[in-house]
């Protein structure tokens, strides 16, 4: 109203003469067009108005525009030069209103008003006139919308007179680009009702559907003489329910309004009907929306390509307009061009990280709409076909990377790859909906597995991913198509027998060295044994103890990523089918694979000095005073070093202790540990506490070797000096030295060349007898 009585806009600079209100269907444009010609009214300042509306075939169109307007002009200003300079206009060129729209708004409108102001001093000291052009989006001649702003522009431009002309619409491609050009450029500005403030938004609505239901209420209990309706119907939660499915926009509120308050029904079972708790019967509660979003989607010029867009936008929550060209070959800069036309339902945002183009649906119920038949029709997105057709599309992407120019962790090829597990998952979901297709079944066949792996073995984190962001969603993908169709059987046969064949050359790097080999025999028998458990990380995830945050930098070596398996507490997590069959491969090596290559004393006798060499690195870095944590079942120090949220507990509340959860791998269940609450967690105790098991249980498992027993005759020695803080896991390691050395030495004593920790850390050794 600044704008428009003083010429000022809110932060009371010098208004331009346009003023552009744009937002998304149902924002509430058009009320905030009618209020604001209201007040003029009120205040009696001299305005014409236009609303447009495409359902109305008298105002859908500019036929009627300037007519309309001059109209409004004439009676504006009775008795006056503007009735005198319009009316001999028309009688002097009774076919003014064919000609073009500038000439139009110059003769009729800019003119006459320009000729009387210049006469009436006092009017110069307020605003002679306003223009309101509401809807002009709704105008079914999109390039009479462009020529609508350009001509008035250009009249008002060469008349030395401030009229403002107050415009309203949806942020539609030919109204952005007519306010973007030269012609307005400088003569606008625009007011956005994007509701960014979410909370701002939110609140209004929610004070909207409260003060209206608590009408209705009343309203129904006046006159009802049977039940009542609850004393606090609808409840906040069911309000906070309707604000967040409004998504910030006024237009749903208001049609759930407008069907629960009819007269004809209860208002409780009309709102279960809305909230999906009981069947539609007659009027859908939604029709009147239905009708906004088929009304946009009838005005699109190549909808069969929009709704291809639409439907992989909502499928992928993380889709970049670049990966959707990528994934259905557009040019760049397609996407966004299609999309121009539903500006209204979609906008396009910009990251600002990557600067990449993605989506944002400015409704909720807009995706309800497209994924339900019976309410989109000729408009309806099938969710399960889509499902099928991303995954085909992305595997068709991937097929044409196989080379080693292609970069697995590129931004587009994450994205893929990412869409593609989320694909997968919902796959999974919809197993006994979704039909196969024999395009995605030639494209899970002839997938070139090999080909895409083998470019991309050196460069370790490379191959990792792609085992772990690829390969995964491949294998859980034919998983769920043998469920779908048990026939398709053949498919997953072929591919898991090149991915062994492939797979099985990595694996044999593993047995050759000692820190590897430790990785490949923990990841073998996890959960055998509570000395090789999963950790519970107090989020419900458990990780494998022999990850990068336990042995930094040993996982670059860890090409097939055996140390990053971790599991979800409900369910599997999707490195989990990957990793069955990697130990299925493990399975068939011990069982048919020679000596050399098979989890046996050997590897067992590497990974054991590959702990001893780590407990080595450690005994000098132990804090004098190290944090104590004990277990009370089994009376042993311990760490417990992923919880960070402490459970407190009734038992131990005289000696201020808190208490942890570990998983205890052998029973498949939790044990507690009890900890002191002060002092901080040392890493290096975690890796002590955790290497103490790995050697009580691999050494049972150890053949006869020098080194090894030369380790553990050095390692005996300093138990009893260096492992105070785990007294009871240095006692087992002791009695298992023991054992083993008993085991693998004969009777006679002989001198052994023992490495000591200088030895272990590449210097000169000692020699014990």
């Amino acid at each position: 109203m600044s704008w428009i009585v003083l010429g000022r806009d809110k932060d009371d600079q010098e208004g331009k003469q346009f003023m552009w209100l744009n937002g998304a269907a149902g924002c509430g444009k058009s009320a905030i067009a009618q209020s604001t010609v209201e007040s003029c009214i009120e205040q009696g300042l001299l305005l014409a108005s236009f609303f447009f509306n495409r359902s109305d075939a008298t105002r859908n169109h500019v036929g009627s525009f300037v007519a309309t307007l001059a109209y409004q002009v004439y009676y504006a200003f009775p008795g006056t030069e503007v009735q005198t300079e319009i009316l001999s206009t028309i009688k002097k060129d009774p076919l003014v209103f064919k000609k073009t729209l500038q000439e139009q708004f110059t003769s009729l409108l800019v003119q006459p008003l320009r000729t009387h102001f210049s006469k009436d001093q006092s009017a110069q000291l307020r605003v002679p006139f306003l223009i309101v052009i509401d809807g002009l989006d709704e105008c079914t001649d999109r390039g009479a919308q462009k020529a609508i702003l350009t001509g008035l522009a250009d009249s008002l431009r060469n008349s030395n007179l401030y009229v403002p002309v107050f415009v309203v619409s949806r942020p539609e491609q030919e109204i952005k680009l007519s306010f973007g050009s030269k012609n307005l450029k400088d003569m606008h500005t625009t007011l956005s009702l994007d509701l960014e403030d979410g909370h701002e938004a939110d609140s209004d609505i929610r004070l909207y559907l409260f003060d209206r239901f608590a009408q209705i209420k009343d309203d129904f209990d006046n006159l009802t003489a049977g039940r009542k309706l609850a004393e606090d119907w609808p409840g906040d939660k069911v309000i906070w329910t309707l604000v967040r499915n409004s998504s910030r926009q006024f237009i749903y509120a208001a049609t759930v309004i407008r069907y629960v308050e009819s007269p004809r029904h209860r208002p409780d079972h009309r709102l279960e009907v809305v909230l999906n708790l009981r069947p539609v019967k007659g009027e859908h509660p939604f029709a009147q929306l239905d009708s906004l979003y088929s009304m946009i989607l009838e005005s699109v010029l190549d909808i069969e390509n929009v709704l291809r867009v639409l439907s992989l936008f909502l499928t992928g929550r993380h889709l970049t307009f670049s990966a959707i060209e990528t994934l259905l070959s557009y040019d760049e800069g397609e996407v966004e061009a299609l999309i121009c036309d539903i500006g209204a339902l979609v906008r396009v945002d910009k990251s600002l990280h990557t600067g990449q183009l993605y989506p944002r649906f400015l409704h909720a119920s807009f995706r309800e709409y497209l994924v339900d038949a019976a309410r989109s029709k000729q408009f309806h997105i099938d969710v399960d076909c889509t499902i099928i057709r991303s995954i085909t599309l992305v595997l068709q992407y991937l097929a044409s990377c196989c080379s080693s120019s292609f970069n697995p962790v590129s931004t587009t090829a994450y994205i893929a790859k990412s869409y593609f597990h989320e694909m997968q998952s919902q796959m999974a979901q919809r197993t006994g909906q979704i039909t196969i297709s024999l395009e995605l079944r030639q494209s899970v066949l002839s997938f070139p597995l090999k080909e895409f792996l083998e470019p991309h073995s050196t460069p370790t984190y490379e191959y990792r991913q792609l085992l772990e962001d690829f390969i995964t969603p491949f294998l859980q993908i034919m998983e769920s198509m043998v469920i779908i169709d048990p026939t398709l059987s053949y498919i997953q046969d072929h591919q898991l027998g090149i991915l062994r064949s492939v797979l099985m050359q990595q694996l044999y790097r593993y047995f050759n060295d000692d820190k590897q080999a430790l990785i490949l025999v923990l990841f073998h028998h996890l959960g055998s044994d509570r000395f090789v458990p999963l950790v519970d990380d107090n989020t419900g995830r458990f990780y494998f103890t022999c990850s990068s945050l336990l042995l930094p930098g040993w996982v670059q070596g860890d090409i097939l990523s055996l140390s990053r398996i971790w599991y979800k507490q409900n369910h599997l997590h999707r490195a989990n089918v990957y990793h069955r069959f990697v130990r299925q491969l493990l399975r068939d090596i011990q069982a048919g694979q020679t000596t050399e290559y098979a989890l046996g004393p050997i590897v067992h006798e590497r990974a054991t000095l590959a702990c001893f060499k780590e407990l080595a690195k450690l005994l000098p870095s132990l804090p004098p005073e190290p944090f104590v944590i004990y277990d009370a079942e089994e009376g042993d120090h311990r760490i417990s070093w992923f919880c960070e949220k402490r459970l407190f507990t009734d038992n131990f509340t005289e000696n201020n202790m808190d208490a942890d959860l570990v998983f205890d791998a052998l029973n498949g269940d939790f044990e507690w540990i009890f900890e002191r609450s002060e002092g901080p967690i040392f890493r290096d105790e975690e890796f002590q506490f955790f290497l103490l098991g790995y050697l009580i249980f691999l050494l049972p498992r150890c053949g006869r070797s020098d080194a090894l027993v030369a380790a553990c005759k050095h390692h005996d020695r300093l138990l009893v000096f260096q492992y105070d803080c785990f007294p009871v896991r240095a006692r087992e390691l002791h009695e298992e030295i023991d054992r083993y050395l008993e085991r693998v030495e004969s009777p006679n004593m002989i001198p052994v060349v023992t490495p000591s920790l200088s030895v272990l850390s590449g210097k000169k050794g000692n020699t014990i007898y």
